[in-house]
């Protein structure tokens, strides 16, 4: 078992898509996926409850939690991949959730603004002693901004995941609907990206466990 905790406390980087999307990818190809909604939001929860009973991602488990013990609990889910999406703000549920997780993920979006603000999640990620990485979310490619922010990425303490996740109409419109692009849109452009960003990830724990 894995789990993959998703945090950074600026608001509105889009962990829960990205914890959907990986989420979605792992349980289509074969694995056992769950879904810990530590948000007050409760965004992954809603996600669930929108899904058609025949969806292809019905299987997915998704569990609402408000207590650090709950977070703490999550070891004992019996799932080959537990993500955690954290809040930006509860301290304790953020510590938790680090505690017991294999790796850290930090969404991040391409902008200046956003890589200053996302510094102290980063730091206490990297106290923790945990395998942490950036990801990079709502990307455009091929623009100057986005460029910058990735070459400025390169020069902070934590890795900088090596594909990042593009901006999509596919993501909202699927999402709403209890899916992911990659049953809804199965093909598409923001499918192929999460193929991409969730193989990257894979070479990232992979790498991660051969070192530690």
């Amino acid at each position: 078992m894995k789990i993959i905790t998703l945090m950074n406390q600026k608001g509105g980087v889009g962990k829960t898509t990205l914890a959907l999307s990986l989420a979605a990818r792992w349980h289509l190809m074969g694995h056992s996926v769950s879904i810990v909604d530590a948000d007050p939001q409760r965004s992954a929860v809603f996600w669930k409850k929108q899904q058609a009973v025949d969806s292809k991602l019905a299987e997915i488990d998704v569990y609402s939690v408000k207590l650090p013990a709950e977070i703490r609990g999550s070891r004992n889910l019996k799932s080959d991949y537990v993500i955690i999406d954290t809040p930006g703000t509860d301290k304790m549920i953020v510590r938790s959730a680090l505690n017991a997780s294999d790796a850290l993920l930090i969404p991040v979006q391409p902008s200046s603004l956003d890589v200053q603000a996302s510094a102290p999640s980063v730091q206490t990620a990297l106290a923790s002693g945990k395998p942490t990485v950036y990801l990079v979310n709502r990307y455009v490619s091929q623009t100057q901004l986005g460029k910058d922010v990735m070459h400025s990425l390169q020069h902070t303490p934590a890795r900088v995941l090596r594909k990042a996740m593009g901006q999509y109409q596919a993501f909202p419109r699927s999402i709403g609907l209890g899916e992911t692009p990659s049953t809804m849109f199965s093909g598409g452009a923001a499918s192929r990206n999460i193929e991409a960003v969730g193989q990257a990830v894979d070479t990232w724990l992979e790498a991660c466990h051969e070192e530690g």
